[in-house]
Order: C-alpha cells, then sequence, then structure tokens
C-alpha cells in the first residue's frame, strides 16, 4: 500500500460509517459489497411478498470463502429463526410440510444430496409458505445438478453476489469488532493490521478476540509488538 493510499484510508476514518441493526442483536455495516443481498434479506422477511415478486421463496447468496455469506445467513436466522440444515434428509421434509424456514450454508460443498428428496423438500417450501436461504461459494448456474428439474428451479430462484471486502471495507470491519471490546487502536496500527491479515471476516473476528485475551492477560496498553504477536498467533 502506497503513502498516497495510507493517507486515503486514514482520511475516510473521519466519515461516518454506516450501521445496520438487526433485531437489537447485533450492529451490521453496510457497504457497496454487501448492501444488494443486505436489501434481499429484508424484503426475503415479508416471505408472502418476496414469493409475489420472484415467484420463489428461495434466496441464494453466492461469493467467495471469507466475503460474509454465513455472517449474513447468521443475521437471517436471527430474525426469522430458520433451522440451519446440517445434513439434510427427511427430517427437514417433514418439517418443510409445516412451513418451516430453512437456512441451508455451504450449499456447493455437501459431498451428497438425495436430489429427488431435495426436490420435493423445494417444492414442499414453496407450497405451505416457508423460505430457503442459501450460501454458495458458487453462482448457481455453475453447481451441478443431476436433476434438471431441480436444477432448473435452482436456477429460477433470484440470487445476489456478495465480494470480498475491500480496503475501506475491511477498515470498518476492523474497527466495529475492536471497538465492540472496547479496544481502541490509533490509526497506524489499524493499518498496519488491515495490510497483513487475511482478507475476509472470521480473521477479523479472530485478531479481535485474541488481542482482548491477550490485552486483558497482561492489563498493559496494546502496542506494535502485541499485534504482530497476535497476527503470527492467527496466522499459525
Amino acid at each position: 500500500m502506497t503513502q498516497k493510499m495510507e493517507k486515503k484510508l486514514i482520511k475516510q476514518l473521519a466519515l461516518p460509517l454506516s450501521f445496520r441493526n438487526v433485531k437489537n442483536h447485533s450492529n451490521f455495516i453496510l457497504n457497496k459489497v454487501n448492501e444488494v443481498a443486505l436489501s434481499l434479506i429484508d424484503e426475503f422477511n415479508d416471505i408472502q411478498k418476496f414469493k409475489k415478486k420472484f415467484n420463489f421463496p428461495v434466496l441464494i447468496l453466492y461469493g467467495p470463502t471469507g466475503s460474509g455469506k454465513t455472517h449474513l445467513a447468521h443475521i437471517y436466522k436471527e430474525i426469522t429463526d430458520s433451522k440451519f440444515i446440517k445434513k439434510f434428509s427427511n427430517i427437514d421434509l417433514n418439517e418443510a410440510k409445516l412451513g418451516k424456514s430453512f437456512i441451508f450454508d455451504d450449499f456447493d460443498k455437501v459431498e451428497y444430496l438425495n436430489e429427488n428428496l431435495f426436490f420435493h423438500f423445494f417444492n414442499e417450501i414453496f407450497v405451505n409458505s416457508g423460505s430457503l436461504l442459501i450460501t454458495t461459494s458458487k453462482p448457481p448456474n455453475e453447481i451441478n445438478f443431476s436433476l434438471s428439474d431441480l436444477e432448473s428451479r435452482i436456477n429460477s430462484c433470484i440470487s445476489a453476489k456478495i465480494e470480498l471486502p475491500d480496503d475501506d471495507f475491511l477498515f470498518s470491519i476492523l474497527i466495529k469488532e475492536l471497538s465492540d471490546k472496547k479496544i481502541f487502536l490509533n490509526d497506524k496500527h489499524c493499518l498496519y493490521i488491515i495490510k497483513r491479515i487475511k482478507r475476509n471476516y472470521k480473521s477479523i473476528s479472530l485478531f479481535a478476540e485474541t488481542l482482548d485475551i491477550m490485552s486483558l492477560e497482561k492489563k498493559t496498553k496494546i502496542t506494535l509488538k502485541q499485534i504482530k504477536e497476535v497476527l503470527n498467533i492467527i496466522e499459525a
């Protein structure tokens, strides 16, 4: 990162961050990389209107690992009390008949999926006013299915892509995670961190948590040396 870019980022820190309060549980940072997906999740809360607008009560979020898909899925769970599908089975099909809402995280990474059963499950979601949020690293049209009817249904659903966080967004996430733990670092320390940390939500969260534990143990002001130690720990 050049000195000019560093100055630009520091200047942007003075700008107000955009937060979304989710059912009074957490603040979620809005940014161009997630605003479309979050807007669709807002619409997804009223499943009947969503179904009328987009035909199917299914929303697919896709993007690279670390882009925040699972984080958005947990936000949706907070709002709707949906069930995370851990291992798809007849139990899920039966609950779909009762109008249950579901979240299928990392859909494209499932080792085996009974496609006929899932197709029936999909139909029950549609008929019984349930909903299904799917997250995947691949766009829907790049997921391979043996059952053509299921492939057609999945590709008919509305989907939104989420990108990896850019520097501005990564900076905002870092500040949010640290401030939640009452940790306030100077601009240069924050820049040092984002230039070296993996560019995803999980790494930022793990960094803040580890730094918090270390600072409580040492009971001293956080130094660059401690920051380096934490970066080495989470990268190990």
